[in-house]
């Protein structure tokens, strides 16, 4: 199921002051990603996509369980290919608890993608997750644009179209 999460312009002033403040130290050794708020996915890994500011934010939650998550990994690894890092981030959010477990599952993917660890739960609450996968679409504005819940093979064509639209778009 797709659906469009219009924000206030409040909420979205009050995001970007937070995604100012929040530092992104971690990221350069692929171990947290930024976010459309500044969170905290666990001790150690400080979220912030304001250094995305200008580009289209992939930013996909997912479990080493899950597997609709394999299929949509394939997904993400192609769309990196496509697109490179002009335009478009990927970013991952792993929730399992067993960081072993996720790590297994992403050798298995054959995925380097960038994964901060969100045992608790709390950055997937902030974009209220609740489904596996989870994919939100940020635009260049910084606005959460769409939210795609679970990964379908069927609806490949409907997500690029979602990302393409995104991407021509001009911040």
């Amino acid at each position: 199921m797709i659906s469009r999460f219009p924000r206030p312009a409040d909420t979205a002033r009050r995001l970007f002051l937070a995604l100012g403040v929040a530092a992104l130290g971690a990221l350069a050794a692929l171990t947290s990603v930024p976010s459309a708020e500044a969170a905290t996915a666990s001790a150690q890994s400080p979220i912030d996509l304001s250094q995305y500011r200008g580009k289209v934010v992939y930013l996909d939650f997912w479990a080493s369980w899950c597997a609709p998550c394999k299929l949509s990994f394939r997904f993400m690894n192609e769309l990196r290919v496509l697109y490179g890092s002009n335009d478009l981030v990927i970013l991952t959010v792993n929730m399992d608890h067993n960081r072993q477990a996720a790590g297994n599952f992403l050798s298995d993917v054959g995925s380097n993608l960038p994964v901060v660890y969100d045992p608790s739960g709390s950055l997937a609450s902030r974009f209220k997750v609740s489904a596996m996968p989870t994919t939100v679409l940020i635009g260049r504005d910084g606005r959460v644009r769409y939210v795609h819940r679970g990964y379908f093979d069927s609806k490949d064509t409907e997500y690029q179209q979602h990302i393409d639209a995104l991407v021509a778009e001009h911040s």
